[in-house]
């Protein structure tokens, strides 16, 4: 009788409740378990979902549970400065948390107004931000691990002036379609690398951007850039290695900071340069900062000249201000020559190093009479920094040597020749600062820098 009772009473409430409503099928597959102890029935897969209402009471029936959907993609971080980014937004955004596990590898994080510095418990960065890229150094190859959805808007804008680009795409986008809508475009570099596309010389070493890398985007003014639809699986970010150094020079140290030199194809007509002849950028104290193998005299060519990394003790590239030099090592006759280069005064770096600067080069010629370093000439200045006193002491004696001295703009100001293996020079009537000797012997140059204190 009381089974009777609750059936009755079910039914008037259904009655009640839902008004009426027509029965659906709303499981599409179930099955019913019974053991001694235990009974279970179940239903999977229900594809209708109803909701019902009476104004005080709301019911819902059907599969309906939420769910989030995460993608991950590993980002392969080389030692030393690389440029990288992620086309999700992460599900942790904080930056400690994500290189937390990475903390013997992680040097420093930065991006174009922030950085985050492990060793001096500095972050200005605070949550992975999608929309940009970042410059990484590390201590030792790392593959870190984001884990994120995707983004519904790939877009990027870009400001006027320096950017640094994420790629919001898990496969390589073409930069010359990505950037077809942006006229004003001026030059897209990698971080920490020598490949670019640099559209006014038609230069494009470039091809693809990589997913997990980034790279720095100049533009004449605002504008924005929207990534292709992409449906490949996430992929690990490519490591490129190292151009082989096939030249006598030092190796190269790649820095975050670089300053880009257009060579124009008619600048080599006449010069004197061949095909396979390594073209190399030094500082003022003789290091390389930059080479590039000539392949093909008849196409513009670009060379990446390196700052020095101030994270590093050693001196390893420019310093701003440092006017560019120019050598050229030809490997089939072990034959090394000084380079003489005008630039072009149309673009504001005419010829010294700046932080992400460009130069292009007006003509050049090779010095006939080049002489390899090994040929034992070799020079020295001291005391260096002084109070304007410096002697230059010469490996041998020279008949035919001119001494140039520019300040730090490049401006000449003062000249002079001498035959003697002992110098003096004396700049203790100029301001305080820094110096450029350039020495001149018949096919040698060489340059020194000096601090006046």
């Amino acid at each position: 009788m009381k089974n009777i009772l609750l059936a009755v009473l079910a039914v008037a409430f259904t009655a009640c409740v839902f008004n009426a409503n027509a029965q659906q099928v709303i499981a599409s597959s179930g099955a019913y378990y019974e053991s001694e102890n235990l009974s279970l029935s179940w239903t999977l897969g229900e594809p209708v979902i109803e909701t019902f209402s009476n104004g005080d009471l709301t019911l819902t029936q059907g599969f309906q549970q939420p769910y989030s959907f995460y993608l991950q993609q590993i980002l392969n971080i080389p030692m030393g400065w690389s440029g990288v980014s992620s086309y999700l937004d992460p599900l942790n955004k904080g930056v400690d948390g994500i290189f937390a596990p990475y903390q013997d590898d992680l040097i420093v994080m930065s991006s174009m107004n922030g950085f985050y510095y492990l060793a001096q418990s500095i972050n200005t960065i605070g949550n992975w931000d999608y929309h940009t890229g970042y410059q990484v150094k590390a201590e030792s190859d790392f593959d870190l691990t984001i884990t994120g959805s995707k983004i519904q808007n790939p877009a990027i804008d870009l400001a006027e002036g320096w950017n640094l680009l994420p790629v919001l795409s898990s496969c390589d986008v073409d930069v010359e379609s990505l950037f077809s809508g942006i006229p004003s475009l001026q030059i897209v570099k990698e971080v920490a690398g020598t490949d670019l596309y640099w559209p006014v010389y038609n230069i494009n070493t470039l091809g693809d951007l990589s997913p997990g890398k980034a790279y720095f985007v100049a533009a004449g003014e605002d504008g924005s850039v929207v990534f292709p639809e992409c449906t490949k699986s996430s992929a690990i970010s490519k490591h490129v290695s190292k151009p082989i150094n096939h030249s006598p020079w030092n190796d190269l140290h790649y820095s975050a900071s670089s300053h880009t030199i257009a060579f124009p194809a008619e600048t080599f007509h006449n010069s004197g340069m061949l095909p396979g002849d390594v073209l190399g950028v030094f500082t003022p104290d003789g290091l390389c900062a930059g080479q590039l193998e000539i392949t093909n005299p008849n196409s513009n060519i670009a060379i990446t000249a390196f700052a020095n990394d101030e994270l590093t003790i050693e001196n390893d590239g420019f310093e701003n201000g440092e006017p560019l030099q120019f050598k050229v090592y030809r490997l089939e006759t072990d034959q090394e020559f000084e380079l003489e280069v005008a630039f072009n005064p149309a673009l504001t770096n005419d010829g010294f190093f700046a932080a992400n600067g460009l130069s292009a080069v007006q003509s050049l010629k090779l010095q006939a009479t080049g002489i390899s370093e090994n040929s034992g000439f070799t020079f020295e200045v001291y005391p260096n920094p002084s109070h304007g006193i410096f002697s230059i002491s010469l490996s041998s004696n020279s008949q035919n040597l001119k001494i140039q001295i520019t300040d730090i703009r490049g401006s000449v100001i003062k000249e002079i020749q001498f035959g003697e293996s002992d110098l003096r020079i004396d700049l203790s009537g100029f301001p305080k600062g820094v110096y450029f000797l350039k020495l001149y012997d018949d096919g040698f140059v060489g340059m020194k820098k000096v601090v006046v204190e």
